[in-house]
């Protein structure tokens, strides 16, 4: 993922991306040179927020099995352009790869387009995908195929990359007739794990928590984030999210069996459980989706008695269901991330939050249930995040120490959560862009346009990418920087250090397992529940990442702040923006 804005109404050509990352003029890209166009400029990188927390791509792990699983002799190699490149990895086996796989969600598809684009003319055949692929499928020909010299040698996978996608691709390959497009139906097979022919990357490391003193460096040695995914898959049609655009087929809820997944878990700790393979983030958006399955799930984790910890995202429903949080907490259930958006009820209603009738029905604001709710989790031993999106019309500005984001970091630090801030953004393929798009709301290019490619280098959740509403002044700036705000208060190592405090004791007080009460276990779930306080706290790390101008690389609030035309806005943060523009 790259910062590419420093484009924004500067080209007239996608090669003049490609010379920006990587430095070199990609007039003269042709098929003798074009490994030395692979390396990308690392200063313009972009960190995602997930790589933040030293999350693993679930996506390349499981591309990469699923296609092991079908071609037995192949080596897949994973690459992340940081850890690995596809530089390194063809001058390192000396010769082509057979194809090159790409996932690509909508903040990364331009630095995509440009490395595809790169493999183009070294006659490579790419492979692409991903959520942005199957939610305007109409990019790959606008942006890469009417520009490469070889637009035979791409293809683009609309929906999930299933065993029988994968399959009918390698046959395609090896007859060297790739198709322009496939379309797959399975988001989840079973058996999609553990091929030998993987080579896998070194593991992400939590390097920025050395900031927190002696405790932080420890964790950040030990501590490895392991993803798995039991199911996949969202019934609902919410206006903000991408996956609303999928054809029904496409987005069907899709359930391993849950002998399968727990051997898998079991296969991260084959050599024994360790602190570098005893934590796994579960990857359903929502874990109560699961149902009865997720109670299948939970039951064979208790009585094969795996030794693990688990965070996922759910919603705050579950602290409704006293005996399904007992059975989470027994199998491993250490931490939550829960979607509370606003604590204005009025903007629940306006992203069509189901809570919003359960808040009314008992008459309490939204801060209030929230509160109460928290508290049935945490007396669970659970740890919990909570995401608000800033940018919505009933959000607030009056002043630096009166604003929404003001509000929402003194709830987190009042409740013991941590804090996920993410600006209002319109996702491409959601309701929400499809309707900015016809009305001009949409702050950075029309479809089809190279404003609009490169503005999807900011449709990342850092900052907002339509016009705000009246209640924040219509100002761009305004969106992140009460983000900013909130999570410069709750990010602080003094707050994640008296959070992990709170949350260490219960956890300890309510420990893993079926009731065990072994002095090990209670003080192992305190030491588990402590680091999860301090590794969310990582997310001030990465709002300075993408705010701050290096390198050369003009920062988030660097380039809102010269654009801004409210007079009042740039008078009231005049002094603040000073550090950020030097």
């Amino acid at each position: 993922m790259f910062n590419l804005m420093a484009l924004f109404g500067k080209i007239s050509h996608p090669h003049q991306m490609l010379s920006y990352m990587c430095d070199r003029e990609a007039g003269r890209l042709n098929a003798d040179n074009y490994l030395d166009y692979l390396h990308l400029n690392p200063n313009k990188q972009k960190m995602s927020m997930a790589e933040t927390l030293s999350m693993e791509c679930y996506t390349l792990t499981y591309l990469a099995n699923i296609i092991a699983k079908r071609d037995g002799c192949s080596k897949i190699f994973l690459a992340d352009g940081k850890r690995r490149s596809l530089q390194q990895i063809i001058r390192m086996q000396g010769r082509k790869p057979a194809a090159v796989f790409i996932s690509a969600m909508s903040a990364n598809f331009p630095a995509a387009v440009a490395v595809a684009t790169v493999l183009n003319h070294g006659q490579i055949p790419v492979i692409i995908g991903g959520i942005h692929i199957s939610t305007s499928p109409e990019d790959v020909t606008l942006y890469l195929r009417r520009h490469a010299p070889h637009p035979e040698l791409i293809a683009q996978v609309t929906g999930p990359a299933d065993g029988q996608n994968i399959s009918q691709i390698i046959r395609d390959l090896e007859a060297g007739s790739l198709k322009e497009s496939y379309h797959g139906k399975n988001s989840l097979e079973d058996g999609i794990w553990g091929a030998e022919n993987v080579v896998p990357m070194a593991p992400l490391k939590f390097e920025r928590l050395k900031r927190i003193p002696v405790i932080g460096n420890v964790i950040a040695r030990k501590v490895r984030v392991n993803v798995a995914a039991p199911y996949l898959g969202c019934p609902n049609n919410c206006r903000f999210c991408s996956i609303s655009t999928l054809p029904r087929g496409q987005r069907t809820f899709a359930v391993r069996d849950p002998s399968d997944f727990v051997s898998e878990l079991k296969a991260f700790q084959k050599g024994g459980a360790r602190s570098q393979n005893r934590f796994i983030f579960l990857l359903p958006d929502n874990l109560l989706l699961g149902g009865r399955k997720l109670e299948a799930m939970l039951d064979r984790i208790i009585d094969q008695n795996l030794n693990i910890r688990f965070a996922a995202q759910i919603s705050i429903d579950v602290a409704d269901n006293t005996p399904l949080l007992r059975k989470l907490r027994q199998a491993g259930a250490t931490h939550f991330f829960i979607g509370f958006e606003s604590l204005d009820a009025r903007n629940l209603a306006y992203i069509g939050k189901h809570i919003v009738r359960d808040i009314d029905d008992k008459k309490q604001t939204a801060a209030d249930y929230y509160r109460k709710q928290l508290k049935k989790i945490h007396d669970f031993g659970i740890t919990v995040h909570g995401s608000f999106i800033f940018g919505l019309p009933y959000d607030h500005f009056n002043s630096l120490g009166d604003n929404t984001g003001i509000d929402v970091a003194n709830f987190c630090i009042e409740n013991h959560i941590g804090l996920q801030p993410c600006s209002f953004t319109d996702l491409p393929g959601s309701i929400n862009h499809r309707e900015s798009q016809k009305t001009g709301e949409y702050l950075y290019g029309r479809h089809g346009t190279l404003d609009y490619l490169v503005g999807l280098s900011v449709a990342d959740l850092s900052e907002t990418n339509r016009k705000p509403f009246p209640s924040l002044k219509n100002s761009p700036l305004l969106v992140p920087f009460m983000a900013y705000l909130a999570i410069q208060k709750v990010g602080a190592a003094t707050t994640a250090i008296k959070n992990g405090c709170y949350s260490m004791s219960k956890a300890f007080l309510h420990p893993t397992g079926k009731g065990s009460r072994s002095l090990l276990n209670c003080l192992e779930d305190g030491v588990w529940a402590f680091a999860m306080q301090l590794s969310v706290s990582q997310y001030k790390d990465h709002a300075d990442l993408i705010t701050y101008s290096r390198n050369g690389v003009e920062g988030t609030f660097q380039r809102l702040y010269r654009m801004e035309q409210n007079r009042e806005v740039r008078q009231m943060l005049a002094e603040a923006m000073a550090p950020f523009c030097e």
